[in-house]
């Protein structure tokens, strides 16, 4: 049994990694419409990277973090916003499998069907009232809501009032055609990551589509079946980190693929360099670019196997550990942001042409890299208050 788990953990990574070609074939089309492709959305479906994370009882494979990055990592190095789309739509598996109970898991989840999902935490605009039964939406919207123009469902976190004027955070799941994805999302990079804004107008939500989520970071909803599963376990600000810098290695790793690809046919202008591969100046930007790359898989996988011993050992993470987790992601953000850089600089002029693949590498990377989850400063700050005896500087521990 233990033997068939691993197959299908390693199974789950080549079929990622076989995609590359075809996502790497698609890169300008997807720039262009702003959108992955239908036969893209399918062909992740097919081969199974959108249920990394999801549980066996709804037909997923249930495997663990490492699993998922490494996953999210082959696809990221063949498209970025393919990369995005695939890391935000497993965490939510995982978020979700957690946060509500049997009626609305069943609901979500029914058999024989593929579901894609989306979602945010973090309202622009909210008016919800509580009734009998559930809440109204009288008017609401979201913004950054990845993979929303695929999706089944979106989970969406809105904020509850108490009689004292106390304030707590709830999340809600809705079906897709009880909301209109708007066509906002017009940016520099991850064009077709589809991270619309979502807008909701008298809707009713019942009771049980809506979690607190103060009692769903203690485990409150989770259903009996995926109590003893070690996934389900992972701690939860750190597995949320993850899924904004997992595309991160990817990216670095499709920029020097590609710098890789083209360096035997480049000079460099104005010497007498006509082979770019002789010249030191070059050995140096891609051992440097190398090296940073090699730093950043080690740091993320430190970070990422820690989550599953943790969930493994049915263990909490207590504060200063989730702190150092954390800035191991920020750190993988800044070395493959470095790496990236160097081999820009090693591109030359050509790197300026919006259909050259590294530029488009760049721009999504960077779309990335600036998500405020993973700024390295923040995280790499934060551990270090932590290892001088300071409280960290944010909530979100």
């Amino acid at each position: 049994m233990e033997q068939s788990v691993l197959d299908t953990k390693k199974e789950l990574v080549e079929k990622a990694s076989s995609l590359i070609p075809k996502l790497r074939q698609y890169g300008e089309e997807i720039e262009k419409t702003n959108s992955l492709p239908k036969e893209i959305i399918d062909d992740l479906q097919n081969e199974g990277t959108l249920k990394v994370l999801r549980p066996h009882l709804f037909g997923g494979y249930q495997t663990d973090m490492r699993t998922y990055t490494e996953v999210v990592t082959e696809i990221s190095r063949g498209n970025g916003s393919a990369g995005w789309f695939v890391a935000l739509s497993n965490i939510r598996d995982y978020m979700i499998s957690y946060t509500f109970g049997e009626k609305a898991l069943s609901e979500i989840y029914k058999q024989g069907e593929d579901v894609v999902l989306a979602g945010n935490f973090k309202p622009i605009k909210c008016d919800i009232k509580k009734v009998d039964g559930g809440y109204y939406i009288e008017e609401a919207q979201w913004p950054f809501v990845s993979g929303s123009p695929h999706a089944d469902w979106c989970y969406f976190g809105f904020p509850i009032f108490d009689e004292n004027g106390g304030v707590e955070m709830a999340i809600m799941v809705i079906p897709r055609n009880e909301l209109e994805v708007l066509d906002d999302w017009y940016v520099m990079g991850l064009k077709g990551s589809g991270s619309n804004s979502c807008h909701i107008k008298n809707v009713f939500v019942p009771d049980h589509r809506v979690s607190l989520d103060r009692l769903a970071s203690k485990g409150e909803y989770l259903i009996e079946p995926l109590k003893e599963v070690a996934l389900y376990r992972s701690s939860f600000v750190p597995s949320l980190t993850l899924s904004i810098v997992a595309p991160a290695l990817g990216l670095a790793k499709a920029a020097m693929d590609l710098f890789m690809e083209r360096l035997p046919k480049a000079g460099i202008g104005n010497t007498f360099y006509n082979k770019q591969a002789e010249a030191p100046i070059t050995h140096h930007q891609v051992a440097q670019a190398q090296l940073k790359i090699d730093s950043a898989e080690m740091h993320l996988y430190r970070a990422v196997d820690k989550i599953d011993s943790y969930a493994e050992r049915g263990q909490v993470m207590d504060k200063s550990e989730i702190v150092k987790v954390k800035a191991d992601f920020g750190y993988v953000n800044q070395l493959c942001k470095e790496a990236i850089d160097l081999l820009v600089a090693g591109v030359g002029s050509m790197f300026t042409y919006e259909t050259n693949p590294i530029q488009r590498v760049y721009r999504d990377f960077l779309t990335m890299h600036l998500h405020g989850f993973i700024t390295p400063s923040s995280l790499i700050e934060t551990y270090g208050r932590v290892l001088c005896g300071q409280e960290p500087n944010t909530y979100f521990v």
